[in-house]
């Protein structure tokens, strides 16, 4: 992280130390978080999401823009980001059975295992897709998800002139290559950067490549 520069991780509702939202969804959800982000009390902020949270970075922009504070966000960084919730994310929400399928991949060491082992072509080196699903509360997480099939399309975001950085994987989901047009599509200001060799966690994968653009806007004013 170059001088000069802060970099700030919020829990976000839900998780973490963090009570659960008031609402769930991306729109309550962003609004949260933008009241956050005004209290730092800074301004030409960079907004990085990453996966499903890139979403929410183009929410907070707009939710902080409605709130009269559009000077807080400078740019965004969307890093792999999805636009839609994938077809394989929503046999996670079926009624009933889709509780006992998100179980079987993701709430046990044993189905992370098989999960990250058939995602190998998705990521690079060692990288473990699955990791961070130990240590989570399973029941936020299908919430979140469920915030994702029902939050919208990104051209909701059509004529939001920020400056945008859009950075994907090379050996990243089919999903999120969809993804990554229909955000050119709604914001075609949008710079584009394809990651060599890369799966679906850049900043794990890429960090360097990605550390350039997070932080090659320039310093934050405070």
């Amino acid at each position: 992280m170059p001088e000069g520069w802060a970099f700030f991780s919020f829990d976000l509702p839900g998780c973490g130390a963090s009570p659960k939202p008031s609402e769930w969804s991306f729109r309550a959800l962003a609004r949260e978080v933008a009241t956050e982000v005004i209290q730092l009390g800074m301004r030409d902020l960079v907004l990085v999401g990453s996966c499903s949270g890139a979403i929410l970075t183009a929410f907070v922009a707009r939710e902080l823009r409605e709130m009269g504070r559009p000077e807080v966000v400078g740019r965004l960084v969307m890093i792999d980001p999805f636009a839609y919730c994938p077809w394989y994310f929503r046999l996670f929400l079926l009624p009933l059975l889709g509780h006992l399928i998100y179980a079987t991949a993701f709430a046990n060491p044993i189905g992370r295992g098989i999960t990250n082992f058939f995602l190998q072509d998705k990521r690079a080196g060692d990288t473990d897709l699955t990791r961070s699903f130990a240590d989570v509360d399973h029941r936020v997480t299908r919430k979140y998800l469920r915030m994702l099939y029902d939050c919208g399309q990104p051209a909701q975001f059509r004529g939001m002139g920020l400056p945008v950085d859009i950075l994907y994987g090379e050996k990243t989901f089919s999903a999120v290559r969809r993804s990554v047009q229909e955000w050119k599509a709604a914001l075609p200001q949008a710079q584009m950067k394809e990651l060599k060799g890369v799966g679906h966690l850049p900043i794990s994968e890429g960090t360097k490549e990605v550390a350039k653009v997070v932080f090659g806007g320039g310093k934050v004013k405070r």
